[in-house]
């Protein structure tokens, strides 16, 4: 694998890493490869610093962005969910905003917690990633052992002649903020855990109750210690003597049982719950648990823990996620979103006009125009642009203008099928079907050998009236339609012949199961 691989490789990780380690690594070897010019490099270089938008206080950089839409479009990938196109990134950069949101409200959920972070701890963390998942694939690509230690790595990296060092690798190519927020996530789920209590408890009791009236404190407490004297002196008569004694309706003729209370024994009185916490299975208390309430009762406790079930870890894990996403949730409205780029806010604007299916705020898409009109040329060397403008357009029903975007975005962004059949569509609403016959002509110099293309281009071609053009986009599509099958078929064949067992003879037509 080279060092430009390894960017791939490493984004699969559960801590978000910057890329730029092929950019450190081998700058001297292709600084001056590729298509773009130094200005345009620098430029784009310069673009991925700048800060596009603020989370509370946090100054969020276009490279912070793309690096979590560059996992993001990794993750549809592997759903075989094609790539999404270069004017629709700004709408999952909104994404990624949303998770950095996220990110900073459990940021502030862990400090409110009382958590903090020392450099020392930051530094661990660091050290950690760089230990767990950098070095493994910089020594792998370095042709060294596993077992190799920073000296070894370095010692390597200077041979290589460019400068690079353990050190730097780890600046450059280890994001210290996303270090951070999992040091945070890891001490406040902690925190969250050992907080709750999901283990099973099988208790026995015998309560004792006042009124005020018909009974007094002072009587109920001179009976409660009676039967707490016997319980001590035969511990093994409890049951017996709930049964004949206790005021709890609930458990009386259970000789006292509640069995198995559960889910962080909400269900009980504080007292009651801070008692049973500190016995060990087999113990009674040795005291009276008093427990005084008007709206609900009042009266003295005797309890016996006979037994706990541990909740799993698993169980353990799921609760305190559950507890830590209410935390995260809470604190989100409390964190500000400040867009700063313009392509950030037109973006923004597009899906509030559009929440409304039937109804399109036009308001919000002339908004989202005039913040695409800040965008100049140099700082969008993709083109995507007037693309954007272009679909804004038809949404507006603005025919002539959107027909003069996209031909634009054929200037800016380079010629494609998918823009020359928006431009044709457009002039069918319009009636110019001659003028929509001669972008499908461009559009079948452009097509890719893709049946779904071609039976598009074909019925555009029905649309504007050109019968020819669709007899030669339907053939088209039924040479390429054909092609696929005989593909397909021919990969069906090679797996079978490589399940077939050694030696055995597969004939044409033979079903193998037979």
């Amino acid at each position: 694998m080279s060092l430009m691989g390894m960017k791939e490789k490493i984004q699969k990780f559960a801590i978000p890493v910057s890329v730029g380690i092929a950019g450190i690594m081998l700058a001297g070897t292709f600084a001056g490869m590729g298509r773009n010019s130094t200005t345009t490099r620098l430029r784009e270089a310069a673009k991925a610093e700048t800060t596009v938008a603020k989370v509370g206080s946090l100054a969020v950089t276009q490279r912070m962005l793309d690096r979590i839409v560059d996992q993001q479009v990794q993750q549809f990938a592997m759903f075989g969910m094609p790539k999404p196109p270069a004017e629709a990134l700004d709408n999952y950069r909104l994404r990624a905003l949303d998770v950095i949101k996220s990110q900073q409200a459990l940021v502030a959920s862990a400090q409110k917690a009382g958590i903090t972070l020392s450099d020392d701890d930051i530094k661990k963390g660091i050290d950690e990633v760089w230990e767990k998942q950098l070095r493994p694939q910089v020594t792998k690509t370095l042709s060294l052992p596993e077992t190799a230690t920073d000296k070894e790595v370095d010692a390597a990296l200077a041979k290589s002649g460019n400068g690079a060092t353990v050190e730097l690798l780890k600046q450059q190519y280890i994001d210290p903020e996303a270090v951070k927020i999992k040091l945070y996530n890891d001490k406040l789920t902690k925190q969250v855990a050992d907080k709750l209590t999901l283990d099973s408890y099988k208790v026995r009791h015998i309560l004792v109750k006042w009124d005020g009236k018909t009974t007094t404190e002072a009587a109920a407490k001179a009976k409660a210690e009676k039967l707490l004297a016997e319980v001590k002196a035969t511990p093994t008569k409890f049951g017996d003597i709930a049964k004949a004694s206790s005021d709890d309706p609930g458990s009386k003729d259970k000789g006292g049982l509640y069995e198995w209370l559960k889910d962080d024994l909400k269900t009980l009185v504080p007292e009651f719950k801070a008692a049973l916490e500190k016995l060990k299975p087999g113990e009674t208390t040795t005291e009276l648990v008093r427990h005084a309430d008007p709206k609900s009762y009042s009266g003295f406790h005797i309890i016996h823990l006979d037994e706990i079930s541990k909740a799993s870890d698993e169980k353990r894990e799921k609760a305190a996620q559950g507890e830590l996403t209410k935390l995260v949730d809470a604190a989100a409205p409390g964190i500000k979103l400040e867009l700063l780029a313009p392509g950030l806010q037109a973006a923004q604007y597009v899906q509030e006009a559009s929440k409304d299916p039937k109804k399109i705020d036009e308001k919000l898409l002339g908004k989202a125009l005039a913040e695409l009109e800040k965008i100049k040329p140099e700082e969008d060397s993709a083109g995507t642009t007037p693309l954007r403008k272009a679909v804004i357009f038809e949404q507006l029903k603005q025919s002539d203008k959107a027909i003069a975007a996209y031909q634009e975005a054929i200037k800016a962004s380079g010629d494609k099928v998918d823009t020359r059949k928006k431009i044709a569509t457009l002039l069918i609403e319009k009636g110019d079907k001659a003028d929509a016959i001669a972008q499908l002509t461009e559009a079948e110099k452009l097509a890719p050998p893709e049946p779904d293309i071609w039976f598009q281009i074909g019925q555009l071609y029905d649309k504007a009236g050109d019968k020819a053009g669709m007899a030669r986009a339907i053939v088209k599509n039924q040479e390429l339609t054909k092609r696929q099958q005989q593909q397909l078929a021919a990969q069906a064949a090679a797996a079978a012949q490589a399940n077939k067992k050694p030696g055995e003879i597969q004939l044409p037509g033979e079903d193998k199961k037979k």
